[in-house]
């Protein structure tokens, strides 16, 4: 680990990440300010059972519901992948395409050094806007009446927390075996929306059901952290993800020769 990369990655991302942060907040800080004036009246959405699982359930008439539908299955996963990914992509593939990597490899700095370093400053960018999501969700759950306990926000931003290392440490394995900025955001970002469509259709066929424990969306959501508190296998299982691919990041890129 260098403590100068980590310090320089962190610093590099610090804008956006505070930024999505911020907006995190502000948005949930809204959606619950709105539960009052329209849950009673919008309920459970009559939907597909698909579809509804895609809407983490589609129940609109109670706080959990709300805040479930709309920030833990729509804007919470969507953020932190969007953080994780350009974040994970950007800091390798993307400085080895500008030349950067090249410059801090010219310093007595191994590669895997870099990478992990690397690594661990996205991790805290993913952590910061986690943080800024649980901090919303005090905050909306509070505006909205209350009925959420702050253990099982706390779960769901612990969740959220998770399946972004996990997604990120996939976009940084394939940007460390391709040093291509588009390849590894793109195809990160593809596997995310097949893993979120898979999630909420697979279980309806039988015979493709197991396809639901390849998603990192089914063990981020999969045992409804904001109303069951978190889930420590699904936990384990995110982060055990995110370490055997950010190996696999450091193994690709050690053997590869850089672009210049």
């Amino acid at each position: 680990m260098s403590l100068p990369v980590l310090a320089l990655t962190i610093r590099l991302r610090l804008l956006m990440t505070a930024l999505s942060a911020l907006g995190m907040f502000l948005v949930i800080l809204m959606v619950g300010a709105l539960f009052p004036a329209v849950g009673d009246s919008i309920g459970r959405l009559d939907l597909p059972e698909g579809v509804a699982d895609l809407l983490g359930g589609a129940d609109y008439g109670t706080i959990a519901g709300w805040m479930r539908s709309e920030i833990g299955a729509v804007y919470g996963p969507l953020v932190i992948a969007a953080t994780a990914i350009t974040g994970a992509a950007g800091a390798t593939a993307g400085e080895e395409e500008s030349g950067v990597l090249g410059l801090l490899l010219a310093h007595p700095i191994g590669r895997s050094r870099l990478m992990l370093s690397k690594a661990l400053g996205v991790a805290v960018a993913v952590a910061l806007v986690a943080l800024g999501t649980f901090l919303g969700l005090l905050a909306g759950v509070a505006v909205a009446g209350g009925g959420i306990s702050a253990g099982n926000l706390a779960a769901l931003a612990l969740h959220l927390a998770a399946f972004g290392w996990a997604t990120g440490a996939l976009a940084l394995a394939i940007a460390g075996a391709t040093g291509r900025r588009a390849v590894a955001s793109g195809t990160a970002a593809a596997f995310s929306v097949l893993g979120f469509l898979v999630n909420g259709f697979a279980p309806l066929v039988d015979a493709i059901s197991w396809l639901r424990y390849l998603s990192p969306f089914h063990y981020y959501a999969g045992h409804d952290p904001i109303g069951s508190g978190a889930d420590l296998g699904d936990l384990a299982i995110l982060c055990a993800t995110a370490l055997v691919l950010t190996a696999v990041a450091v193994a690709a890129f050690g053997r590869r020769d850089l672009r210049r």
